[in-house]
C-alpha cells in the first residue's frame, strides 16, 4: 500500500523478536569509529538535552527554515532561539551570526548541507556544532563527519514505532531517557492493518495530513522524554541501512522521471543524495503548489508540505520555501510502479 511512512514487514518483526539482538547494538548503524551514542524515543528531545548542558537560557542558532513542532522541548526549557536567514536553497547564512552557544546545521530531506560557514560561526562564537540529520537515513559523506554532536531519527525513516539517536564526537553525552515509551501496540496494529490491505482500498481509508497545502498541523502537546521501546531497539539493530538507501535512491529516480514532464516545478536539489527522505519539488508559485497538492489529495496519494515555520520567522526565503515546496514519498516499502499513479493524478493539475 502507498503510505507516507514505511510499512513494517511482519517477518522483520518476528525476526527481531526471535533473534533478539542486544540493546547496545541498536545505534551501531549510526556511529562512526570513536563515537558515543544515546538512544531516545523521539528526536524532538535531542536538542533540548544538548542545550541543557550549556547552562541557563542557552542561545541556540537555527536555520529559519525549520519545523516549529520540533522546538517544543527547547522552548519549554527557556532556551533563547535565534533564527538565521536562509538562501533560496534553504542554506543558512551563518556569516551573519555574532552570538550563540549552539549552532544547529540541518541536513534537510537527507541532503548534505555545506558546513564550512557553520564551522566558522562556531569558531567565532565559541558555540558547539550540532548536525541535525533527522531526515538522513545514516552517516554518509558530508553527514555525521563534522559536528560535535549528530542527531538521527530512525523513527522517521524506518518502519518502527520510535527511536532517535544522539551521537557525541569527542564530547560528553547528556543524560536522559527514563522509562520505555508506550503506544507500541497501537502503532503495530495500525501498521499491520495498512500492510494487509490492498492498495485499491486506499481511496476508502481516511487521509492523514493537512487538507490544503497552506495548512499547518494542529498544535500538539509536547511528548514526554522517554527511552525507546524494546521493539524499536531490536528493529534498529537489525536494519539493513545500505539496502534501504538503495531503494530510496531508486524510488526517487523513478518518481523524478515520472513527473519530469510537468511544467511549473522542479526538484529542489540537483541530485537526491545518499538516501533521500522525500522527493522535494519546488513549484514556480504557490498557486501551482496548491493545485498539485489538491490533485494528489483527491487521488488519495500521500503528499506533504514542510514545515510549520516558527512564528518568529519573517525571513522571505524561508517563507517562500514553505509556500512552494511539495514532498512526495520515496521510502523503500513503496510498491513497484507507484510513481505512475502520481504521474496520472497530476496530468491535469
Amino acid at each position: 500500500m502507498i503510505t507516507t511512512a514505511p510499512l513494517i514487514d511482519p517477518w522483520k518483526i518476528l525476526a527481531a523478536w526471535v533473534r533478539q539482538p542486544p540493546a547496545q547494538a541498536a545505534a551501531m548503524g549510526w556511529r562512526r569509529a570513536g563515537d558515543q551514542s544515546l538512544v531516545l524515543a523521539r528526536s524532538c528531545w535531542s536538542l533540548a538535552l544538548l542545550a541543557g548542558m550549556l547552562g541557563p537560557r542557552p542561545k541556540i542558532a537555527l536555520p529559519s527554515w525549520f519545523c516549529n513542532a520540533s522546538l517544543l522541548p527547547l522552548r519549554a526549557m527557556g532556551a533563547d532561539l535565534v533564527f538565521v536567514p536562509v538562501d533560496e536553497n534553504g542554506w543558512a547564512d551563518w556569516d551573519s551570526l555574532s552570538q550563540a552557544d549552539m549552532v544547529v546545521a540541518v541536513h534537510t530531506f537527507g541532503r548534505p548541507v555545506p558546513l564550512e560557514s557553520a564551522c566558522a560561526a562556531c569558531a567565532r562564537t565559541g558555540a558547539i556544532l550540532v548536525e541535525d540529520a533527522a531526515h538522513a537515513l545514516a552517516p554518509a559523506p558530508g553527514i555525521g563527519e563534522t559536528g560535535d554532536y549528530v542527531l538521527y531519527s530512525p523513527h522517521k525513516v524506518l518502519a518502527q514505532p520510535d527511536g532517535a539517536v544522539i551521537i557525541a564526537r569527542n564530547r560528553p553525552l547528556p543524560s536522559g531517557g527514563g522509562q520505555s515509551s508506550d503506544g507500541v501496540t497501537r502503532w503495530l496494529g495500525r501498521r499491520l492493518l495498512q500492510w494487509a490491505l490492498p492498495d485499491r482500498s486506499r481511496p476508502r481509508i481516511p487521509q492523514g495530513g493537512q487538507n490544503t497545502f497552506l495548512d499547518d498541523p494542529a498544535a500538539a502537546a509536547m511528548p514526554r522524554l522517554c527511552a525507546p521501546s524494546a521493539l524499536s531497539l531490536r528493529l534498529m539493530a537489525a536494519a539493513d541501512l545500505t539496502a534501504e538507501a538503495a531503494r530510496r535512491r531508486r524510488n526517487a529516480a523513478a518518481l523524478r522521471h515520472a513527473v519530469d514532464g510537468l511544467a511549473g516545478w522542479h526538484p529542489l536539489f540537483a541530485d537526491d543524495g545518499p538516501a533521500p527522505y522525500r522527493l522535494a519539488l519546488r513549484c514556480d508559485d504557490t498557486d501551482i503548489a496548491m493545485a498539485r497538492y489538491a490533485a494528489l489529495r483527491q487521488a488519495h496519494l500521500p503528499v506533504e508540505s514542510w514545515p510549520d515555520l516558527p512564528p518568529e520567522v519573517d525571513d522571505s526565503n524561508a517563507i517562500g520555501l514553505r509556500r512552494s515546496v511539495i514532498l512526495l514519498p520515496v521510502h523503500g516499502a513503496l510498491p513497484p510502479g507507484y510513481e505512475q499513479l502520481y504521474a496520472k493524478a497530476l496530468v491535469h493539475a
